[in-house]
């Protein structure tokens, strides 16, 4: 486990990255004092398709004219007007 100071971290971001991207635990510091801890995520194993499967198969099973509209995209058409 190295440290990096938070000056290192915001000249050297993508250098920082890459030794986390091998494994590498990395804690950052601030005047001396250590601040965070950086760890390489676990990778899941499973993609966004396998995980929004499911609801997309149960949306294609209600009735177009029974969908509630996306609040979202409505509010964005709002405001375009």
């Amino acid at each position: 486990m190295t440290s990096v100071n938070a000056k290192e971290l915001h000249y050297n971001t993508g250098g920082v990255l890459d030794r986390i991207e091998k494994g590498e635990t990395v804690l950052i510091t601030r005047h001396g004092r250590v601040i965070a801890r950086a760890e390489p995520a676990e990778a899941s194993g499973e993609e966004w398709g396998d995980i929004m499967a499911d609801v997309w198969k149960a949306g294609r099973r209600i009735p177009a004219v029974r969908r509630t509209a996306n609040p979202v995209l409505a509010e964005r058409v709002r405001r375009r007007r």
